[in-house]
Parts: C-alpha cells; structure tokens; sequence
C-alpha cells in the first residue's frame, strides 16, 4: 500500500509539473527563472523548460535565443572521484550569455563559461571556454569557426542567389515581430514552399564550401 501511495505521488508531482509549465511559452518563460534567481534581459526566446541546477548562477543578456535541448551545466559532478579524502569538494560556475547570442538545439554550456554577445553556438556543440564576441563555435568541444559578420554576408548572398529578396516588399515598415507573424503565416510559407521548390540548391552549397 504504502508503494502504491509513493507512486501516485510521483504521479500527481508529473502532473503538477507538467500543468506548471504549461502556463508559460518560450517568450514567458524567463519569469520562471529569474523566480528561481536567474539574471534574464529582455526580448529573450527560451524553447527549454529547465534552465540549471543552479539557476542563480545563469545570466542572460538582451536579445537572446536558446533553442529545444540546450544544456546548461553550473556544476561538475566529477569532483565525485575525490570524496573519499575531500567529501565536501564540489565544483561551481556561472554561466555568462552577453546580449544577441544565438545557442543552437542540443548544445552544451558547461560551467565558468561566457558567451560573447553576437555570437552563435552550433546545434549539439560542447562548449568549454569562453566564447570571443562576434564568433560561431562547433563541434566537441567547441572550436571557432568563422565570425558572425561572414555568416551574414554569406546569409544575404544567399538570400539574393536564391531569388528571395521577391518577398522583401512584404516585410517593408515592419519591425522583427511583425516580420516574424508573416513569415509563419500558412499563406507565406507556402509561398516559400513553392519558391523553394524552385531553387538550385547545388550552386548554393558550393558557394558555401568555397566561403568556408
């Protein structure tokens, strides 16, 4: 009996949890973790539902967003191995994101880290070092790639190879969110399914590999 009730309570918890966050989307979110201590600006996108072990160690800059699976790390466990002569030794670190910081699906912040405003971090990367302003960082772990001003020459040579500078007489007066509610309209975005289609996407590919 007594089981049954723990398990039912576990239950009940999920379900509490689940009906908590249900109240909040990505732009809302942050309210819950400055609650929990978190340093959030504004205008920030957040897709994940738990921030930190420490959330109080985690500060966000302006602008900022934070794709589905993002990790963040504020504490390493492996100082396990050293509890037999120090069993209180545990290791902590904040985690610093400046201002216009882009971090990819799946990546991995460990603690002690800064990012640097205007930079993005790569779906799946580890990233263990700061991060200088204005940089990409892939892989595991993470590594330097290119800046973020090659990334937009490259973004908008590629928006104008691909004939999409067509639809920019719809964005025209409008700020980032009203541009954004076009650009998930079910009319706009299948237009650009159709526009797409379209397009040789080989020249493209090559024209990146050449600018890398």
């Amino acid at each position: 009996m007594r089981i049954l009730i723990n398990i039912l309570k576990i239950i009940f918890n999920k379900i509490l949890q689940v009906y908590e966050l249900s109240k909040y989307d990505s732009y809302t979110i942050a309210e819950k973790f400055r609650k929990q201590g978190a340093k959030i600006g504004n205008n920030c996108s957040i897709q994940i539902r738990h921030l930190a072990s420490e959330p109080y160690l985690v500060e966000i800059g302006d602008n900022v967003s934070i794709t589905a699976g993002v990790t963040f790390i504020t504490h390493d466990g492996a100082s396990v191995i050293f509890r037999e002569e120090f069993p209180f030794l545990r290791y902590f670190g904040k985690i610093i994101i400046e201002d216009n910081c882009f971090i990819g699906s799946g990546a991995t912040i460990m603690a002690g880290v800064r990012i640097g405003k205007n930079s993005i971090i790569g779906g799946n990367a580890v990233v263990i070092r700061d991060v200088k302003p204005g940089s990409i960082v892939i892989g595991n772990p993470a590594i330097r790639v290119s800046t973020v001003e090659k990334y937009k020459e490259r973004c908008l040579q590629e928006w104008n190879k691909q004939g999409l500078t067509k639809f920019e007489h719809l964005f025209k007066g409008k700020d980032k969110f009203e541009v954004q509610r076009i650009m998930q309209s079910k009319k706009f975005r299948e237009e650009l399914k159709e526009h797409l289609i379209s397009v040789n996407f080989s020249s493209s590919n090559q024209s990146k590999e050449k600018s890398d």
